[in-house]
């Protein structure tokens, strides 16, 4: 029997807090996100542990625990987020690393002020298959489409990597921003992941960063369950490799997984997000141990 890795009482190594956030306010086109943490969760008992390309066990470097799930209200993203502020509120964003499985995109957002308050020199790393630079959609500048809009009004620095979607205003916004505040890495333009971690880690120049990872990053062929699948995307190996080349260098603080949609009859699209947040973890906690 798999054991539930997302819920590991090792009692050594990183401590990690797995936060479920169900919501999916602000969807524009499928929705289903609501249900992504849960299946994500239900996935991990039958995803090992043991990375053999590393030849370590990321339940030998982290001790996991689950936290319960945010009442996601009814009432729109505004009192989502101060749930989710009145939770942080009892954790230390200079010590506590939190894994925080959505919903949607916008959920992100109080995580960024969380560790901005301890990382004032914060990066937003944000795997993506589209730019959500919108300064509103929909009437809120809350969507998901707006997060990292959000990040930059935060004076956050961002680097996106596979980007494929985005609408003029927005391609207008990145072309006009310094190179040192924002880096856009389109899809079509991706070097090989080594060059690639090597100029998104020369952008970072060994300030903290913050994984922002929508699933639509990666190519619907692999995770056909997301609400809004663009082709062309990111492969998996590609991004195996990619985290593999990325540390040691800027330490991670936290990351979210974000825009699961289960299928129903499939377990396809939950289980790569479990396998990309295992690798992310392993190759990055891996490489810490290696340099202590």
């Amino acid at each position: 029997m798999y054991s539930h890795f997302l819920d590991l009482d090792t009692h050594h190594g990183r401590h990690i807090f797995v936060w479920p956030v169900p919501y999916q306010g602000t969807v524009s086109f499928m929705g289903g996100t609501k249900s992504g943490p849960e299946a994500i969760l239900k996935a991990s008992y039958q995803i090992e542990t043991f990375d053999p390309q590393l030849g370590v066990d990321l339940a030998d470097m982290a001790h996991f625990a689950t936290l319960p799930p945010v009442h996601c209200p009814a009432s729109g993203p505004h009192e989502l987020h101060a749930a989710m502020r009145t939770v942080l509120a009892n954790h230390d964003p200079g010590k506590d690393f939190f894994v925080t499985l959505g919903g949607e995109h916008s959920i992100a957002l109080p995580l960024f002020e969380f560790y901005q308050k301890a990382h004032p020199d914060l990066v937003i790393l944000q795997i993506d298959a589209h730019s959500d630079l919108r300064t509103t959609y929909e009437h809120t500048p809350l969507s998901h489409a707006c997060i990292m809009a959000r990040a930059r009004d935060l004076g956050l620095p961002a680097i996106q990597v596979g980007i494929r979607s985005l609408c003029r205003e927005e391609y207008e916004y990145i072309t006009a921003q310094p190179d040192h505040e924002l880096m856009t890495v389109f899809a079509w333009d991706l070097d090989t992941p080594e060059k690639t971690a090597r100029a998104v880690n020369t952008f970072l120049a060994g300030r903290p960063v913050y994984l922002s990872f929508d699933i639509d990053g990666l190519d619907p062929s692999l995770v056909p369950g997301t609400g809004t699948p663009e082709p062309g995307g990111i492969d998996y190996a590609w991004m195996r490799e990619f985290f593999a080349h990325l540390w040691p260098g800027s330490p991670l603080v936290g990351m979210d997984m974000c825009e699961v949609a289960p299928i129903p009859g499939s377990v396809v699209s939950e289980s790569v997000a479990v396998k990309a947040i295992v690798r992310i973890l392993t190759c990055f906690l891996n490489s810490q141990s290696e340099t202590t």
